[in-house]
Formats: structure tokens, C-alpha cells, sequence
């Protein structure tokens, strides 16, 4: 995080504003779903934003910095973690005097958008798991009366209680139609958006023309633009196929689409080939950076197939050579890692599969492992495939080098034999004198006289 100290300073100023009515209830929905996503410091951080007077006031972030007791770093993903889940959108204004933020304060998602929006509820079951999951899921379920139960409705409308003047109604007061005006507000999406890049090569207008004889609505879909953007870029799928795949998802009952049959219903399909849509000049650019990288041609070849190949149709060839099949929790990180649109090309996933499947040689893909991998990356600033390629051999050149011993060799100490160790040795001979013999003869004859008085 130490861009952080180059996009955020103590002296900087910051006001608050709110873009939308905060409740009671809204701090419960912030507390039991979007903490377990955030973290308790993005928490503590909302929480104190929402208390700051909406004015035009200005403090400087040492302020925030004080009252909650962290450091710049930590406030700065702070407030990156609830601009990504939608809370809040920063304005920046850049003077003379310096620089001023103001952060704009958006309610979270009721309950009933959380838990159908295919990013935020898997978010929510990975942080908790699935017993928390469902014991929050009944905590805000609704249990709206059924008349087909045997009640009956008897309350009264509006007009059966309130008496209006029909010629007000029918004619306005000036200020009535200012306050309508004033009040009235344009719907603006919380949830996290894909960027520009994510959506480059998909005609989102001739994705929705295809399905205008369906029984789904244009609203339906743009309801679930992002996550259909991220089936098309996780699997390559063209307008006209992930127009047939809505087409054959969507509740016959209801005119809803069906998000978890279309998810099972891609996942089923054969892996294919994507169609390469990068122009001449990239083509250009890439051999530029190979010749810089001194890429081999086996290198060449995998950045090759990985621009060709969509990121879940590139693992599972993968996986299959290793006679091995693409896990439900595997999909679920390349889903992840899609939707974040951290690299602006997709190939760059499929090279990061490569080198955990094949060269690291992981049986599976992991959330915590991938995420690690992509970090280091985007801190290296990778955005080719020819780059994240770099990456993998200056580690793997770094692994290899020989180390150096910190230890000063000592010289080693040349043992010596002995004389009587040595191979052919012979003892050196001595003369024996006359008394010596005499004392030999005396203790021999000693030791007879013993054993014979035995």
C-alpha cells in the first residue's frame, strides 16, 4: 500500500455529503452482510463518515486519522474497500490552496438485491461459510401473509381514509411541482461495475436485440449486466451465445432469469476456441516485447494459446492433460479474479494458471494462492502476458542462483596415523641384558611356585 502516500495526505481536506436517506435498518444490513466483506476497519470507517456533518465543511484526514486511531495506509484501503462494494464514491477538487475530497455516502443494497446478486452473496459465503450463510439468509428473509393460505386482505386504500381536493390533484400548486422536481432522483447502481476494458470487445446492444422475442426484460438484463459480462469474458462466449444460453435460463413461471441454471447450463458447454480480436498493432507490440524478454519459442507458443483461449476453456485443457478436471471452487476464483478486472487482458489469467498448475505443480487452483500471485503482479505492474512471463523466470532465476555460505570455509585438519596404525609397521628391536633376563627367570618362577600351590 504504499501508493496510498501518493494518493492520500494527513493535510489533505475531506467533506461528506450523502446521496441517499440512512437508517437504522440500513446499519443492520451494514453490520451482518457488508462488515464480513469489508473488514472492521472499512466498518469503522463508514460508520464514522455517516456521523460527520454533511456540509461543506472541511477537516483534514489527520481528523479521521485520530479518531480512528490507524495509520494512512490502512485508511486509504479503508476507503478503497467501501468504494468497490459501492458505499461510497470519492470526489476529488485540486487548487491552489491543495487538495479536497469529498466522499459521497450511498446506502447498502437491501437484502432482498444483496442476496440475488451473484457477486455480494458469494462474497458473504466465502468470508462466513455456509452455516453463518444461511442463518443470515432466514435473518432477513420476509415472510409476506399468503392469501392462498385462507386470509383474506381487508385494508382499506389511500382514498378510503384520506379526502384530497380533486382540483388540487388535477392542478398542482407551483410548489408541489418544485418539490417533486427537487426530489426527484435518477436510480444509480450501488454494487461494483465493470470497467470500459472488461466490456470492449461485447455489443452489449446487440446482445439485448437478440433476445427481444424472449419472455425476459430489458430491465432483467441490465440488472445483470456485470455478471453477464463476466460469463462472456470467463468464457469466451459470444452476443449470440450467451444469447441462447439466457434464452433457454429464464422461469417460464416467473419471465425472471434463472442465474444459477445459466451458470450450470455455461459450465456444461464444451470448451472452445475464442476468436483473437487483438489488432495488427498488438500483434506488433507483442513481438517487440518478445524479442526484449528473450522469450523461447515453448514461451511463445503458451502466450500464443493463451490469447486464444478463454481463462475456464484454457484451465480445463490444462487440467485435462494432467488428468485432472476444473473443481466448483476453481471456478469460483477464475470468476473472482474476472469480475475484479484487475488485468485488462484476460490472457494474463491464463498464464497465471499455468504457472501454479504447471510449474508450481498445485493440484488446484486457491483462492489465497491466486490472490497472492495477481497482487505481486499488478505491484510489478504486469499487464501483457509477455510480462507476467518475465515474472514467472526472474523468480525462478532468483530460486535457482547459488547461494553463498555467510560461513568462512575453514581449512581442514590433515589427521596424521600413528606409526603403529600404519600398514607394515614392526616393532624395533631391543637388547635384553643379563639382569633383565634374571628378573624375567625370578617371576616366572614365582608364578610356578603359585599355581603349583594351588
Amino acid at each position: 500500500m504504499q501508493d496510498a502516500f501518493f494518493k492520500l495526505d494527513p493535510r489533505d481536506g475531506f467533506a461528506v455529503t450523502a446521496a441517499d436517506y440512512l437508517s437504522d435498518f440500513d446499519r443492520q444490513v451494514l453490520t451482518y452482510l457488508y462488515q464480513p466483506l469489508m473488514g472492521t476497519g472499512a466498518y469503522s470507517l463508514y460508520l464514522l463518515l455517516w456521523t460527520q456533518p454533511t456540509t461543506v465543511q472541511v477537516q483534514p484526514h489527520s481528523a479521521l486519522l485520530a479518531l480512528l486511531n490507524v495509520d494512512l495506509p490502512t485508511l486509504y484501503d479503508s476507503r478503497i474497500r467501501l468504494e468497490a462494494l459501492g458505499l461510497v464514491k470519492t470526489y476529488q477538487q485540486v487548487t491552489a490552496a491543495g487538495r479536497t475530497f469529498t466522499y459521497e455516502l450511498y446506502a447498502p443494497q437491501a437484502p432482498t438485491a444483496f442476496f440475488t446478486d451473484d457477486l455480494l452473496s458469494l462474497l458473504l459465503y466465502d468470508a462466513v461459510g455456509e452455516d453463518r450463510f444461511d442463518q443470515m439468509k432466514a435473518q432477513f428473509q420476509l415472510h409476506p401473509v399468503k392469501a392462498s393460505a385462507g386470509w383474506e386482505e381487508v385494508s382499506l386504500s389511500f382514498l378510503d381514509v384520506f379526502h384530497v381536493n380533486s382540483q388540487l390533484l388535477a392542478q398542482p400548486p407551483a410548489t408541489i411541482a418544485e418539490a417533486k422536481s427537487t426530489f426527484q432522483t435518477t436510480t444509480q447502481a450501488n454494487q461494483p461495475q465493470l470497467d470500459q476494458r472488461a466490456t470492449a470487445d461485447f455489443d452489449w446492444p446487440f446482445f439485448k436485440q437478440q433476445l427481444q422475442a424472449s419472455f425476459v426484460s430489458v430491465r432483467e438484463l441490465d440488472h445483470y449486466h456485470d455478471q453477464l459480462l463476466t460469463l462472456h469474458a470467463l468464457y469466451g462466449l459470444t452476443e449470440l451465445e450467451l444469447a441462447r444460453y439466457v434464452n433457454e435460463s429464464i422461469d417460464l413461471n416467473t419471465n425472471k432469469l434463472d442465474w444459477s441454471a445459466l451458470k450450470r447450463l455455461v459450465a456444461r458447454q464444451p470448451t472452445k476456441v475464442a476468436p483473437t480480436t487483438a489488432p495488427a498493432a498488438t500483434n506488433e507490440a507483442t513481438a517487440t516485447t518478445t524479442t526484449q524478454t528473450d522469450l523461447s519459442k515453448n514461451d511463445q507458443q503458451l502466450i500464443a494459446v493463451s490469447r486464444q483461449l478463454a481463462p475456464v476453456t484454457f484451465l480445463t485443457q490444462l487440467k485435462q492433460q494432467q488428468g485432472g478436471y476444473v473443481t466448483d471452487s476453481e471456478q469460483r476464483v477464475l470468476e473472482r479474479l474476472t469480475s475484479r478486472h484487475v488485468f485488462a487482458d484476460p490472457s494474463i489469467i491464463n498464464i497465471l494458471s499455468h504457472y501454479v498448475i504447471s510449474v508450481r505443480k498445485m493440484p488446484t487452483l486457491t483462492q489465497a494462492y491466486v490472490d497472492g500471485v495477481a497482487n505481486g503482479w499488478l505491484q510489478h505492474h504486469v499487464t501483457t502476458p509477455e510480462a507476467a512471463m518475465k515474472e514467472v523466470k526472474s523468480f525462478y532465476r532468483q530460486k535457482q542462483a547459488p547461494k553463498r555460505n555467510s560461513r568462512t570455509k575453514q581449512p581442514l585438519r590433515k589427521e596424521t596415523l600413528p606409526d603403529w596404525a600404519k600398514d607394515g609397521y614392526q616393532a624395533p628391536k631391543q637388547k635384553v641384558t643379563a639382569a633383565q633376563r634374571a628378573a624375567v627367570q625370578k617371576r616366572l618362577a614365582a608364578l610356578q611356585d603359585n599355581k603349583d600351590g594351588e
